[in-house]
């Protein structure tokens, strides 16, 4: 069976109610397949579970019941041959059947019985299609017809005429509460399909933001197979805008407002803490912290990672930062040093420093030592200096990077990320960046050269 990776095919929605069939029970025919091998799994959050194998019998069937543990499940479900090939299937509590006398499994050969959700989704996704469709051909048009020439006029009005259909397609969906809607609401972000055609992507942005922000089911989310590109998506929309960590920092507390169930609020504390803590956006970690701790059963769900990232992170801001201390054996851009070695944060004698913690073999470390390396004549001439920490553990992942390294600063003591340093600067993801005044004062903390070097240029 050919699997169909488009987001939209092969949905199965179940309503109805089958004559002799059970309720809850999935009554599949595919007499071409059989004594194939098969799974039956279920999402939640990022986690694909397995909930049932089997073998199609010999006429080519095969009868899913949902197990007692997940018998309140309801989202997307993926009934996949273990030769290749499967459906993906919304399960709300309620039986249907499938049929496909063909060989060549697709939209055409696969009957749905008891399935009206089906129905809405097929139809909601063609109308959206076409329309869709339209406007792309429209929009070409209009580029290359200039307006003086009486078919832009026409066309024109067209285009508004399918922007205001659009609109109206994506506003009748949001009046039902079938899941089958708040799924393709999901698929939409995922696509970058909006609720109407926005002149300004900023505007586009936003409504992707407030989405999720205001209006996404996360508990239908969870269980949609596409929690971690959502939310990745939108935790660096946050993380990279332009705006204050405040206004961030209201979206997430909005968001967790609104997640009840523990497995789905650890969930989505599993995502955001790693991504903030490799963003250098730790801050913002006090307000999930306090929600988790009104909910033991979602901080019980975390990792021993996240735990531990949540008990020990602490904001240095507006504090001394504490002196650097190397002891021996050190290795240097230049070899190895036979003392150690004590860098006092308020005698660096420089107007600002930028401590930056990484790993070589960190893609995303690499990615600001390249940044600082390309920024460096502009910091060393406005007397910024440039301290690396490594967090290697041998000479030969130490000396890989030794040639993107334009300053002389440059310490690894071979103990890792468990270090001293490391500890004393709560750094829990790589790279991570402070700026210090001349003082040592910390001025910021962050995972992002160009974010840094913004807040130098404006000091």
């Amino acid at each position: 069976m050919k699997k169909n990776a488009a987001a939209f095919a092969l949905f199965v929605f179940f309503l109805g109610f089958l004559p002799g069939l059970d309720a809850k029970e999935i009554d599949l025919h595919f007499p071409h397949f059989t004594g194939h091998s098969y799974d039956w799994k279920i999402f939640q959050g990022e986690k694909e579970l397995t909930v049932i194998s089997g073998e199609i019998d010999p006429d080519g069937r095969v009868t899913l019941v949902m197990p007692d543990a997940f018998k309140t499940y309801r989202g997307m479900t993926r009934w996949m041959l273990k030769t290749g090939g499967g459906l993906d299937m919304i399960y709300v509590g309620k039986g249907f059947s499938v049929e496909c006398l063909s060989k060549y499994p697709g939209d055409e050969t696969i009957q749905y019985t008891g399935s009206p959700e089906n129905d809405f989704l097929k139809a909601q996704y063609r109308r959206q299609e076409t329309i869709l469709k339209k406007l792309g051909a429209v929009n070409h048009f209009l580029q290359v017809y200039p307006p003086t020439e009486g078919l832009h006029r026409i066309i024109s009005k067209e285009q508004k005429s399918l922007r205001k259909q659009f609109e109206k397609v994506q506003e009748d969906r949001t009046k039902t509460s079938l899941y089958a809607a708040r799924f393709g609401e999901i698929v939409d972000f995922t696509k970058g399909v909006a609720d109407k055609v926005y002149e300004n992507p900023d505007d586009h942005i936003e409504y992707f933001n407030n989405f999720v922000t205001h209006t996404l089911h996360f508990e239908d989310l969870y269980t949609s197979g596409h929690w971690d590109q959502v939310l990745h998506s939108w935790l660096m929309i946050n993380i990279r805008s332009a705006k204050d960590d405040i206004a961030f920092n209201d979206r997430l507390n909005s968001v967790l407002n609104r997640i009840n169930p523990d497995d789905v609020l650890a969930a989505f504390a599993e995502k955001a803490v790693l991504l903030l803590v490799q963003t250098g956006k730790d801050d913002l970690l006090t307000r999930i912290a306090l929600i988790l701790e009104q909910h033991p059963g979602a901080k019980d769900g975390l990792s021993d990672r996240v735990q531990n990232m949540l008990a020990s992170y602490k904001i240095l801001t507006s504090t001394r930062a504490p002196d650097i201390v190397l002891q021996v054996p050190v290795r240097t851009p230049t070899g190895f040093v036979n003392h150690d070695i004590l860098l006092e944060t308020d005698k660096l004698n420089a107007d600002y420093t930028v401590l930056l913690f990484y790993q070589s073999d960190c893609p995303l470390c690499e990615d600001a030592l390249i940044a600082l390396s390309n920024g460096y004549k502009f910091l060393k001439d406005n007397n910024i200096r440039v301290i690396a920490i490594s967090g290697d553990e041998n000479e030969q992942a130490f000396g890989k990077k030794i040639p993107y390294h334009q300053w002389p600063d440059n310490y690894c003591d071979f103990t890792g990320m468990d270090g001293a340093n490391f500890k004393n600067y709560a750094v829990l993801g790589i790279p991570t960046l402070y700026l210090l005044d001349s003082q040592g004062i910390v001025l910021e903390k962050t995972a992002m050269v160009d974010e840094l070097l913004k807040t130098v240029e404006s000091r």
